[in-house]
């Protein structure tokens, strides 16, 4: 199998896990979501409506998931083949 298609297995393996068996990883990654939200309106001195912030912190969790479940693929894989994958 080539390793960009196992990669790509174990990245929907971990998106899975982070409804399952991760979720306390995931309820972390939305509170730092929510704190990085709070963080852009003070830093950037900007009014953001409630569904305005909810939208950015939906943004941010879901970048910090998508790259948590891309790290545990590669994690995976290297682990397997005992090499390093780049990306």
């Amino acid at each position: 199998m080539k390793t960009g298609d196992l990669i790509k297995g174990y990245t929907l393996e971990a998106n899975l896990k982070l409804d399952d068996q991760y979720t306390g990883t995931k309820e972390a990654i939305q509170l730092i979501a929510q704190e990085k939200a709070g963080e852009f309106i003070l830093v950037g001195d900007i009014g953001l409506t409630m569904e305005e912030k909810q939208m950015l912190m939906r943004l941010i969790a879901g970048s910090m998931m998508q790259s948590f479940s891309l790290g545990y693929g590669v994690g995976k894989v290297e682990g397997e083949t005992k090499k390093e994958v780049f990306l």
